[in-house]
């Protein structure tokens, strides 16, 4: 197992009250795995991509659970030991690329320091494998010395790709990798990212609001609302049968690639506030299907068709599905 999450909870503190961010998340990845996270903004992606980091802000904290990595536990590591995890065995694509470079450094220097700083090598070799991974990303190396204003929106983001991948980590880990982006730069960073993967051998995690970026470059896929995760499982079988109404009703707001145009349908209210969080199940005022026990109890994680893991108290007594084959 290359990554294991267990039972992990995330809370902020806000005044002398502590907000729950992330609920008893868990998900495990072997090499060559990819995972896609998907939901509406607010849901807990980031928090939780920064926590697998151990980045969370001053306020944020694990409160509860596990993040095991290559058989260490980063939630219990001290700094030193997160500092050598970090680049070396878990790097991560920010999703601004305007502001994950250093505007008045030239993108070599940057690439090369963090590289410098994880491996005993020179700074001509550090230089040599940034510009093949330059090469790698669809970069000429002969750019290598420029700064970020020089590059276009998706050259740039093709070089924070580079910086993640400088010291070959196992777990890639890409959080709204094609915001801002046009079309064309979208499709051209999702193919790259799937090339890489392979050709690095990479565990893949990758955050976004976008199904279709996940159906697109990830074999599994976990929806997420209010901090949990709703639906979990093979991204085949989550978007063309998902068992929980949250699923069904992302997946008919996106127009389908294969039917024709209809009318989308519209999640009615908005998420819960981490400040009242509901008893029961957190989709439950915006759900269609939701019945008195909705309100009540928090449905319990359980297993159904093909393996998926879903949080529904009718996950396999209602139809969902009214547009199966829409991705």
């Amino acid at each position: 197992m290359v990554i294991d999450v267990r039972n992990l909870s995330i809370e902020y503190k806000i005044g002398n009250d502590y907000l729950e961010a992330v609920h008893d998340i868990s998900f495990s990845l072997t090499k060559k795995e990819s995972l896609g996270f998907v939901g509406e903004s607010g849901c807990g992606k980031s928090t939780l991509a920064y926590a697998l980091l151990n980045l969370l802000e001053e306020n944020g904290r694990i409160s509860n659970g596990e993040i095991i990595i290559n058989e260490k536990d980063i939630v219990s590591a001290t700094n030193k030991e997160i500092r050598d995890i970090r680049w070396k065995e878990i790097a991560m694509i920010f999703q601004n690329a305007m502001t994950a470079l250093n505007p008045v450094e030239k993108i070599g220097v940057q690439i090369t320091n963090a590289l410098l700083l994880h491996e005993k090598i020179s700074r001509k070799q550090a230089i040599e494998r940034a510009k093949d991974i330059f090469n790698k990303v669809g970069i000429s190396p002969s750019r290598l010395m420029e700064y970020p204003h020089e590059f276009s929106g998706g050259m740039k983001q093709r070089a924070v790709i580079a910086l993640a991948l400088i010291c070959y980590p196992n777990i890639l880990l890409a959080d709204e990798p094609t915001t801002a982006l046009d079309v064309v730069a979208q499709r051209q960073v999702l193919e790259l990212l799937v090339q890489l993967k392979e050709e690095f051998n990479l565990t893949l995690i990758m955050i976004s609001h976008d199904i279709s970026v996940v159906a697109e470059a990830c074999e599994k896929v976990a929806v997420m609302y209010g901090g949990e995760i709703m639906e979990l499982g093979n991204t085949e079988d989550v978007f063309k049968s998902s068992n929980h109404p949250y699923t069904k009703s992302l997946i008919n707001s996106f127009p389908s690639l294969y039917q024709e145009i209809s009318e989308l349908e519209q999640i009615p209210g908005y998420p819960p506030s981490l400040e009242d969080l509901p008893k029961g199940c957190p989709f439950a005022t915006r759900c269609a299907y939701a019945q008195e026990v909705c309100f009540s109890e928090k449905p319990a994680m359980r297993r159904v068709n093909n393996d998926k893991l879903v949080k529904c108290h009718f996950a396999e007594e209602l139809d969902f599905n009214k547009r199966g084959d829409s991705y």
